[in-house]
Formats: C-alpha cells, structure tokens, sequence
C-alpha cells in the first residue's frame, strides 16, 4: 500500500459553510463538479465527469457520513482501470475556523490506467481543486476572463507583455510606473511593483514563451521587502493571473483570467481593458522596439 496524498487546509468560515461546499450538488456545480445524481445515504453510488466534454467517468460509493465531520467514499474510474481507491474529506472546527483535511488513499491502484492517472497528477489536481477552486468559491473569488485580439503575432505580443519597459507601459492604468523584478521562469518568485517599494510578489506557477504563462500571487510587499503570509493576505494568497496566446493568420487571441475578490472586481473590470488595449496598442505601433 503507497503513501496518501493528505491535504490540509484552513478556510477563515464557519465549518457548516464548508460542509455544505463539500455535499450539496448546487453548491458543488459551482466550484467542483456537476454531480446530478449525488447522494450522502451511506452504500449509494455516484456519477460525474470532468467538464462539458464529458471525460473521464468518475463513479464513486458511499462509505461514510457523518454532518458537518466526516464525508467518505470509493473514488474510480471505470472507463479507465480496474482500481478503486478511497477519498475522505474531514472537517475540525479550531478557534471559529474550519479545518479541511482531504486524504486520498489507494491511486497507485490505477496504474493499469497510464500515466494520466499517477499519484503526481492527483497531487496537481487536487491543489487546484481545494487550493484554488474551493477558496475561491468560499472567499467569493471570481475568476474573471478579459480577452482582445490583436493583429500582431503571438511571439511579438508577448515580448511587449513581458519586456520591462513596455511592461511599465501597459500596465499604466492600474498604476504609474508599475514594473517587476524577477525571472519569468517556472517556480521563480517574481515581484510585482509600483514605484514606493510596494506591490506584492508572486511564483511562475506555468510558462510555455509566446503561449500562457500563469502567476499564482503570494502576499504583500511593503518598502521593497516580502511580507508573510498574514491574516490580511490569507484570503487571497494562491489566486491566479493567467494569461494564454492563441495566434491564427497573424492576429494573436489574448486571454488573461485574474482571480478577483468582490472588493476588487468593479476595479478590474473598469481597468483591466484599457490595460489590454496598451499592449494592443504597442504590439501594433511600428515604431514599438523591443
């Protein structure tokens, strides 16, 4: 028997308000999966697939219930091996928050399945999926899309983003004199910063030049110096700015999704698109170098 992948992580609300995130299929649909048929009677069985287009059946049974404690089940893929494994979610009340420890034991049982289904993977898709997708929908974070097309190739497009003195450029109206320090290279902290030393400071969680690059944001910088984690930053820290490439015939499809707080969404919303008509602007101006 291998070792399970455990997952512990603390939400700032009420554990009924976890609970209910974790078993009722409404509030699923909206951060997890669109579980139609889900039940919590225990020997009941369970039937969901990943996205609209329909992959990967996932069929599970229910072993344990217990309100507002415990939530366990099977977790298999018939369509695609022969193994079964064991998923359970706990949750702890601690000083007025919650506690949610996920363990899912028993994966190296879908080896018969390819390396589509290793330990490894689930390990990346259950970060996203508790890390991100689960305080995203308890804090009310949305991830929020802004998309334009520019007639420019891809690889031009991206020098602007991410050249510093065209990054200082486009990134005016969030903030005069905006710019960042670091390597655009997968796990490197970068920070992002405005002229007195504040900002905040972030990991290149995925790049592929010219494609998609993705940010997961950390915390808070103040005078030039990264601040820890704090009850201030918990909310938010884990939140992604993704931004994807798409070209075809010379015009290159820009989409940046950025994980948004209620706080903050009317903002972005009223800002972010004058950002992207800059890089618009600069990746179509003859006379932009870079």
């Amino acid at each position: 028997m291998g070792t399970p992948i455990i997952m512990v992580e603390t939400f700032q609300v009420p554990l009924e308000q976890v609970w209910k995130a974790i078993t009722d299929k409404d509030a699923m649909k909206e951060w997890y999966f669109d579980i139609a048929d889900l039940s919590l009677a225990e020997g009941d069985t369970f039937n969901f697939y990943e996205g609209p287009s329909k992959l990967y059946h996932h069929q599970c049974k229910v072993l344990e219930v217990v309100p507002n404690k415990r939530f366990k089940h099977t977790w298999t893929h018939p369509s695609h091996s022969k193994g079964v494994s064991v998923l359970t979610w706990d949750l702890d009340e601690i000083d007025g928050e919650t506690r949610l420890t996920l363990t899912h034991e028993d994966t190296e049982n879908f080896s018969d399945a390819g390396s589509d289904f290793s330990k490894a993977n689930f390990e990346v898709g259950w970060h996203g999926i508790i890390r991100i997708n689960l305080r995203n929908y308890l804090y009310h974070i949305e991830r929020t899309p802004f998309t334009i097309e520019i007639n420019a190739p891809a690889e031009k497009v991206w020098e602007v983003m991410w050249d510093h003195e065209s990054y200082t450029q486009w990134t005016t109206p969030f903030c005069k004199g905006s710019y960042y320090d670091g390597v655009l290279e997968a796990n490197e902290i970068v920070h992002f910063l405005a002229p007195d030393g504040s900002g905040m400071y972030s990991q290149v969680f995925y790049v592929k030049p010219y494609e998609k690059i993705i940010f997961s944001h950390i915390g808070s910088i103040k005078e030039g110096v990264e601040i820890p984690v704090d009850e201030a930053t918990r909310h938010w820290t884990g939140s992604l700015e993704m931004y994807t490439l798409t070209e075809k015939d010379g015009v290159t499809t820009l989409l940046a999704e950025v994980d948004v707080d209620q706080k903050h969404k009317d903002y972005m919303l009223s800002t972010f698109p004058k950002a992207l008509e800059e890089i618009k602007r600069l990746s179509t101006d003859a006379e932009t170098i870079i």
